[in-house]
């Protein structure tokens, strides 16, 4: 059952901010009513209920005595549907003097949610306050979300607004409808391809996860192919390009749990024979990056104790964990319950996706290179 029988869309902006509108200059608010009214007004078809609930904090019902209108904010951004953004660039108040604002906040949350459901507007961008701490918000805002590079539309008065928030809905209701109508079931495993890679031996599964991760990445715009047939003691590669660099990711697969000890050891620790890989490195920049599909879910620990040592970053996502050691360079990407092609391709499309909106693709490119670095310093020892 969904969680509401409406669509909850939610309005993240300053409220007090100056805008042209209907001719002569009006607050922010008064357009972010007006949105509020258009959108509940929006219908499928003529006569029936408004498919929408649209919340702003100036017409909000009251919160409980023990939650703070700090609270409330964050918990309509993460409750909702959709969340448009009109950023100006004012990150909005802040509570006890935090160096934070709540539009800051309230997108912060969001994104740490589903971030498909994020609709941004940019809108001339006000000047910086004269306060300390309000300025100082104010520019980390504005570092953010450049950072982020979420803002495509643009508009410069109250009347633009609307109609641009009228897009990004549309836009947003869309995209999630058929994000969702492609998303792998996963309580539904037992059946197509995602029963047959059930029936294979570990070997045969391992085999079909690799040459998924691969059926993947050669759709990718500057994958180039590196070892596909290997053999017992050679490991699968292909070359990406990451943060505009060419990066060797080796892939590899975990038949079955992370738990299950037969099946960790098909991986084990990757990593430890990097320098094995030092004469295919000088094809390209940097690498490798190590791409481990896992059939089941993976964890924090697990993905420690696979790299061996807790002192690492472990990024949580949609597709599963990124793995980065900030010393060695090492950097591991496992991705969860891959039961099927579609399933895997889901989870590896994630990850690419959210390297490219993170802008975390120019710091894994950066540990790459700097990994090739450490390889050859390596394999020079080695083969002396």
């Amino acid at each position: 059952m969904p969680k509401s029988e409406k669509i909850r869309v939610m309005i993240s902006s300053r409220c007090k901010t100056q805008i042209p509108f209907n001719g002569k200059p009006a607050l922010l608010s008064e357009v972010r009513k007006q949105i509020k009214k258009d959108i509940e007004t929006l219908t499928l078809w003529p006569g029936q209920n408004p498919l929408c609930d649209c919340w702003i904090n100036e017409d909000s019902a009251g919160s409980p005595l023990n939650e703070t209108w700090w609270e409330r904010c964050m918990s309509e951004a993460r409750r909702a549907d959709v969340v448009i953004v009109l950023y100006n660039g004012e990150s909005g108040g802040s509570i006890k003097k935090e160096p934070m604002g709540i539009c800051h906040a309230e997108l912060e949350a969001v994104l740490a949610t589903q971030s498909k459901k994020v609709r941004g507007i940019r809108l001339p961008l006000a000047p910086l306050p004269k306060d300390p701490l309000q300025r100082k918000c104010d520019q980390a805002f504005r570092d953010y979300v450049e950072n982020l590079q979420i803002f495509g539309s643009e508009a410069k008065n109250g009347a633009e607004v609307l109609e641009r928030v009228r897009q990004e809905v549309r836009a947003a209701l869309v995209e999630l409808v058929q994000s969702a109508a492609v998303t792998p079931d996963l309580a539904k495993s037992n059946t197509g391809q995602a029963l047959e890679w059930h029936r294979m031996s570990y070997g045969q599964r391992e085999n079909a996860m690799r040459a998924g991760l691969y059926d993947v990445l050669k759709d990718v715009e500057g994958t180039i192919p590196g070892n596909l047939k290997p053999k017992d003691e050679e490991w699968m590669t292909a070359w990406l390009e990451i943060g505009g660099k060419k990066i060797l990711a080796a892939l590899h697969a975990v038949p079955a749990a992370l738990s299950q000890s037969a099946a960790r050891e098909k991986v084990g620790q990757p990593f430890l024979l990097d320098y094995t890989l030092h004469g295919d490195l000088t094809e390209g920049d940097g690498g490798p990056i190590h791409i481990v599909a896992s059939y089941k879910g993976v964890t924090e620990s697990q993905a420690l104790k696979m790299l061996g040592f807790p002192d690492a970053t472990v990024i949580p996502g949609r597709f599963g964990l990124h793995v980065a050691d900030s010393v060695q360079k090492i950097q591991i990407v496992l991705l969860k319950n891959c039961q099927s092609p579609t399933v895997t391709r889901h989870a590896l499309t994630a990850w690419l996706e959210w390297l490219q909106r993170s802008s975390e693709d120019k710091l894994v490119a950066a540990r790459a290179i700097a990994r090739k670095r450490i390889i050859n310093a390596v394999a020079k020892e080695n083969y002396v």
